[in-house]
């Protein structure tokens, strides 16, 4: 019993370190009211586990936990929506078909969904996609070579481009961290230059991205509303921007938790 509350204090301090540049151990007694000695073997433990670093008088949190809880900030963020999504690009994919799956959160929902259609091929550069559907059997799953990204559990560089030239794809399952009227944007070079990859190989490109996105930029432009032939999105989508993407792409889907619409 007294492991379990141990171990279960190990992660609630992660979680607050998550939040702030440094915390005092005094402050993490007073927190989780326990005795200061018991926080310092506490925090020589995560030390030892390469999880953060200790200050003076405190503790932050290590670069690979900083990345992990990053990940999960983002995977918890609009989960309905992103289910929805999901399930609605599902519907495109049939058995015995080859998809590219990009890195992302809610293409990671999708590679959940699709782990119960047999007979596909799937090409990713995530390793969280990877570890998703590393468990099926009956799929054939082809991780892209290249170098692991510092801010997110993914592989980028000239490796994962030459790989990706390698194949052909029936659908790409691409993300974005941002949408505008001119097209599709994400926050590193190296991620636009394999997304816009994804694409070149593949017949049709399907952009999944939850209304949040719409309306904002970010630093890297993948590409125009050109390159994609379908977007899925979830009915929160405001009518003036269904409007002009309705113009813009071939196919406009409209994904909630009950019904999906196609436009």
């Amino acid at each position: 019993m007294q492991r379990n509350l141990s171990v279960t204090r190990l992660k609630k301090i992660l979680a607050l370190l998550a939040g702030r540049e440094e915390v005092s151990a005094s402050e993490m007694a007073e927190h989780f009211q326990v005795a200061g000695m018991t926080i310092r073997r506490d925090l020589e433990r995560l030390a030892a586990q390469g999880r953060i670093i200790r200050t003076h008088g405190g503790a932050i949190l290590a670069a690979p936990s900083m990345v992990a809880f990053a990940f999960q900030d983002r995977q918890q963020s609009r989960m309905a929506e992103k289910r929805a999504i999901a399930r609605a690009a599902a519907s495109l994919v049939e058995p015995g078909m080859t998809v590219i799956l990009d890195t992302g959160t809610t293409t990671l929902e999708l590679a959940r969904v699709l782990g119960d259609i047999p007979h596909l091929t799937v090409l990713t550069s995530s390793l969280a996609i990877a570890s998703a559907l590393l468990s099926h059997k009956d799929q054939e799953l082809i991780l892209l070579g290249g170098t692991v990204n510092t801010n997110s559990p993914d592989l980028s560089g000239p490796l994962t481009l030459q790989n990706l030239g390698a194949f052909r794809a029936q659908l790409a399952f691409v993300g974005a961290d941002g949408a505008d009227r001119h097209g599709l944007y994400t926050g590193g070079q190296q991620i636009a230059q394999v997304t816009r990859a994804m694409i070149a190989n593949a017949e049709r490109a399907v952009l999944l991205a939850d209304s949040s996105k719409f309306g904002k930029t970010a630093f890297a432009r993948i590409a125009g509303w050109d390159a994609i032939s379908h977007v899925i999105v979830d009915d929160a989508l405001p009518s003036r921007t269904r409007a002009w993407l309705g113009q813009n792409v071939k196919a406009l889907s409209l994904a909630s938790a009950t019904k999906q619409e196609t436009l």
